[in-house]
């Protein structure tokens, strides 16, 4: 039942105190790396739109200087100069002069005929009538092809420029555009390990090469496939697997039918943003678990210790009931010693009448039966004898269980410590036990409570006496000797010993290593409370099956510089003797 009880404390703290604030703070950590992605996914799409934007500005801003330098020629020559292929040459030339770009130049009538011509192709004669471009540029000022083949068989773009001259002559100024020049412009970007940019047409139609594989001309199915999304929102995404699909950014470039495409794989993409999702998510794996095992641990620690305050509140109670008794025993203890002092007085008596007769006849009997006056007297003195020892007895009952306030008077330890050690010299002989006492003869009287000082004693001696119990060689150690301000006081034994886990708890109350019933765990708590209130300090020192050695230090002052005595006054010490 009390396994069951601690199980449900520890459960009870371990959900209380640890997981209930676990699980908010991962709700929260985990709102927070929800809200952290959905804005990182957000910056990823702004990013790529910016690429995107910035680079169609880029290639705008191209198709625009090429187209205004044609119609500045178209604007500054007349078709009769333009015709010529010497003139029409050095105004090639200047044009590749200032960029690269321009691959050829061509001069075209109303009819599609290609009149005159720079480059490195025979072009000039061909007819266009039937060309798409030449269709286009029926109808507007300026127009930019798609990549077609047409008779030179190579994919190429070109950009055509209408002229009506003399209100009733129209002619065209066309140019086509190096492919290699335009596709490095294009693919001049780098996103990532995967981004790359490129131009497809309305239809899906590569205008430029793509660095992930497609060339010029041919078809790109992602564009096709996604023309549902492409219309609804400018960034978008392919369809297949996850470390297969790109992400795409879609802008189209003006006076054409063209889109930039920019585009990256989503596992390049989203790569800071995963690995920090991932690692956040892993932080927050590693501080659960940590917080969940020490919440487990601590909760144990403490279910573990309320089980023990339990325990030890049970033992109190139980250790509170045998003080009780043995305070009631203590009690008992004074009042046998009162009646059995009563008799005693009127034996004293008796005795003292009876030596008085024996006085009184002795003259009669010296000469008649002197052995019988000597064993008339041998009688009385064994009979003084035992109720001195039965005075002494029961004085020693009283002093130990009287109540009494902490009265200082003189103390002299060469007597004072004897007397105490008769008391327990039988109970030691009885267990082979041998007490050694080693005081030195010229200590100073010091005031302090002598029955207090029993206590202390008595109690000492009588654990010491419990831990040589059934051990060889057994014996007990008093010194009591003078070092500097300080009088020092050793009972030291070769016992059984404390253990060192024994030793922080020796002093404390209710604690006992006597087996249950043979102890109440206050004797030594005694004797720690009253050298205290002495002023007095205790040691313990003790190693399992060695021995165990208490020291007191008590402030050495000597009783005639505190304590006025009185003439004839008695010490305490030796009150224990009379009767």
């Amino acid at each position: 039942m009390k396994t069951d009880n601690n199980q449900q404390i520890r459960r009870m703290l371990l959900v209380r105190v640890f997981l209930l604030p676990l699980a908010v703070l991962l709700l929260v950590c985990g709102t927070i790396v929800y809200f952290f992605a959905a804005y990182s996914s957000r910056q990823v799409k702004s990013e790529l739109v910016r690429i995107a934007t910035d680079h169609r500005n880029l290639i705008n801003q191209f198709l625009n200087e090429k187209t205004a330098a044609l119609k500045f020629i178209a604007a500054s020559f007349p078709l009769d100069q333009l015709s010529d292929k010497t003139t029409l040459q050095a105004i090639f030339e200047n044009l590749q002069s200032q960029s690269r770009a321009f691959f050829d130049l061509g001069v075209f009538d109303a009819n599609g005929n290609h009149v005159a011509y720079a480059g490195p192709f025979d072009l000039v004669g061909k007819s266009y009538a039937q060309a798409d471009w030449f269709k286009a540029i029926q109808n507007r000022e300026v127009y930019i092809s798609d990549e077609f083949l047409g008779y030179r068989r190579i994919p190429h773009f070109v950009i055509a420029v209408r002229k009506r001259q003399n209100d009733d002559e129209t002619w065209y100024l066309r140019a086509t555009i190096d492919t290699y020049y335009f596709n490095n412009l294009v693919e001049n970007i780098r996103i990532g390990h995967t981004g790359e940019a490129y131009i497809v047409n309305r239809d899906g139609i590569l205008q430029t090469s793509r660095r992930s594989g497609g060339r010029v001309m041919d078809r790109d199915n992602d564009f096709t496939a996604t023309r549902g999304e492409r219309s609804q929102h400018p960034v978008y995404f392919s369809h297949g697997s996850l470390m297969t699909r790109y992400i795409y950014a879609s802008v189209p470039i003006d006076q054409t039918d063209w889109f930039l495409m920019v585009r990256q794989k989503m596992a390049d993409a989203y790569a800071p943003v995963a690995l920090s999702i991932v690692i956040s998510l892993v932080l927050l794996a590693v501080a659960g678990t940590a917080v969940t095992v020490t919440g487990y641990w601590m909760a144990a620690g403490m279910a573990n210790r309320l089980r023990l305050a339990d325990l030890e509140t049970h033992e109190m109670r139980t250790q509170l009931i045998l003080a009780g008794k043995m305070a009631e025993v203590g009690e008992m203890s004074t009042g046998i010693a009162h009646e059995i002092n009563n008799p005693l007085q009127v034996m004293m008596s008796e005795l003292a009448m009876l030596q008085s007769v024996t006085a009184d006849i002795e003259p009669a009997l010296v000469e008649k039966a002197p052995d019988e006056l000597d064993t008339l007297k041998d009688c009385t003195r064994t009979i003084r004898l035992q109720i001195d020892r039965c005075s002494q007895i029961t004085q020693g009952l009283l002093n130990f269980s009287r109540k009494s306030d902490n009265v200082r008077e003189p103390v002299r330890f060469q007597t004072f410590v004897p007397q105490i050690v008769k008391m327990v010299d039988q109970r030691a002989r009885v267990e082979n036990i041998r007490i050694v006492q080693k005081i030195e003869s010229d200590l100073p009287d010091i005031p302090s409570d002598a029955n207090q000082l029993q206590q202390v004693f008595l109690n000492l001696l009588n654990n010491a006496i419990h831990a040589l119990r059934g051990r060889s060689r057994a014996e007990i150690r008093i010194q009591i000797y003078r070092q500097a301000d300080e009088l020092c006081i050793s009972v030291a034994d070769n016992g059984c010993g404390f253990k060192p886990e024994e030793l922080e708890k020796a002093f404390m109350p209710f604690f006992t290593t006597k087996p249950v019933g043979q102890g109440t765990g206050l004797g030594l708590s005694t004797v720690y409370g009253i050298i205290k209130g002495l002023g007095g300090e205790i040691s313990l020192t003790s190693e399992p099956n060695a021995g165990s050695e208490f020291l007191i230090r008590l402030p050495l002052e000597e009783a005639g510089s505190s304590l006025p005595l009185h003439a004839g006054q008695p010490h305490k010490s030796d009150l224990a003797q009379c009767g």
